[in-house]
């Protein structure tokens, strides 16, 4: 059932990438925006200003990645439930 379900998702979600990757280019984003905090500490007056840019967007591509995530793992939880009860009217069906 399980591949039945992965290429179930797949297909659903086409061209979009898995919760799981996103999951996986957001904690590559906090990596990074998590070492650009350190590098901020140590840096001069004049480098502030950019390094708080890069940041800023930082944040800003961190959050909306996990909003993304949050909704294609919605999506994929609903394929999962949808294929689990089409499995059980089969078995009842069956059963009859």
């Amino acid at each position: 059932m399980a591949r039945e379900e992965d290429t179930a998702i797949e297909e659903f979600l086409g061209d979009q990438p898995s919760s799981t990757q996103l999951r996986q280019w957001r904690e590559t984003l906090v990596a990074r925006a998590t070492r650009l905090r350190e590098e901020l500490k140590s840096a001069d007056r004049e480098q502030q200003p950019g390094l708080r840019a890069r940041l800023k967007e930082l944040d800003r591509q961190i959050a909306a990645l996990e909003q993304e995530e949050l909704v294609t793992e919605f999506v994929e939880d609903s394929v999962r439930v949808t294929l689990a009860m089409g499995s059980i009217a089969a078995e009842q069906q069956m059963e009859e």
